[in-house]
């Protein structure tokens, strides 16, 4: 047979390099498509829960002028990408660090996959829950009876729908230190961004819809139970070290030299400064007024319970 054609020719493999983090850590990156598509590939027993996932993920930007975060399992409004620019826009309105972000509402499993939600179906706002067991306060939605007519305050942030300038990785980034943390993920993000400077804000109408449902699918915290326990409960305990809910830790090491998003190479960190921690354009209990919420009493107000809504009679269901 003759010579293939080009046009039929293999894909170059992708093309490899290591993620620069401390301590002889190997994480690659890969980059496709000329290094528009990067990613992180890991084996499923080198899962260590979804900040650490994050934290990768962050050290892949390169320079692009907004930030995306979601989960999996979304579906998008048509026209998504335009609508998140517009309403990113009127936040700065507003604020000069906006980020735009909330929960999405639930579609059922096995919708087809070119199934477009209903232009009907309302937003929902982001509000306090409860704190659990671990004492861990816990972040749910609730839907609203209409659509605002732009986006509006928030005092509770969403890592499954997170958009913003890319200022806010660079500022704010995810902390490789709290391995195993899934319940506290959001609430700690939450102060982290706002006692940098940060505002969030709800969309004026639904962006994302999720599939909540898990029961389905096999999830980290099951199918390694034991290192689970271990080490969520040590980033439980950094969690509440920053919320003011619990102690310092009695021995601490310096920090790792870990890399920030856009570093080429492991970063040292000067002795006493967090660069995951609280920032100081305002205090936490600053936003435990305004939130009206007390980590260490364990206590939520009714404005936390709306998620700063200014009455019940925005929502659809009434507070239990």
């Amino acid at each position: 047979g003759g010579a293939s054609s080009s046009s039929g020719a293999l894909p170059p493999p992708p093309q490899r390099r290591a993620l620069p983090l401390p301590g002889g850590r190997a994480v690659w990156r890969e980059e496709l498509l000329g290094g528009r598509l990067r990613v992180v590939r890991l084996r499923a027993e080198d899962a260590r829960g979804p900040c650490w996932a994050r934290y990768l993920v962050q050290l892949l930007w390169d320079g692009e002028e907004l930030y995306l975060q979601l989960d999996s399992h979304m579906r998008f409004v048509p026209h998504w990408d335009r609508h998140m620019r517009r309403q990113l826009a009127e936040c700065l309105r507003s604020s000069p660090k906006p980020v735009l972000c909330g929960y999405g509402r639930g579609y059922p499993l096995g919708v087809p996959y070119d199934w477009v939600p209903p232009s009907d179906l309302t937003g929902c706002l982001n509000c306090a829950g409860f704190f659990d067991k671990n004492s861990v306060l816990n972040i749910r939605y609730r839907s609203l009876k209409a659509d605002w007519d732009a986006p509006q305050p928030s005092f509770f942030w969403s890592a499954h729908f997170s958009f913003s300038s890319s200022e806010m990785l660079q500022a704010v980034p995810y902390d490789p230190q709290l391995p195993m943390l899934f319940y506290g993920e959001e609430i700690l993000m939450t102060v982290r961004l706002f006692s940098h400077g940060w505002d969030l804000f709800a969309p004026a109408r639904g962006l994302v819809f999720h599939l909540w449902e898990r029961d389905y699918r096999r999830v980290y915290m099951s199918d390694m139970r034991e290192l689970y326990a271990d080490l969520s409960r040590s980033s439980r305990r950094r969690v509440h070290a920053l919320l003011g809910s619990g102690p310092a830790p009695f021995f601490e090491e310096g920090i790792e030299a870990w890399p920030l998003p856009g570093d080429s190479a492991p970063r040292r960190h000067s002795a006493g400064t967090d660069p995951f921690g609280l920032g100081t354009a305002r205090p936490l209990c600053a936003y435990e007024a305004v939130a009206e919420v007390s980590f260490a009493r364990r206590w939520l107000g009714p404005g936390a319970l709306r998620g700063g809504a200014p009455g019940e009679d925005v929502f659809i269901a009434p507070e239990d």
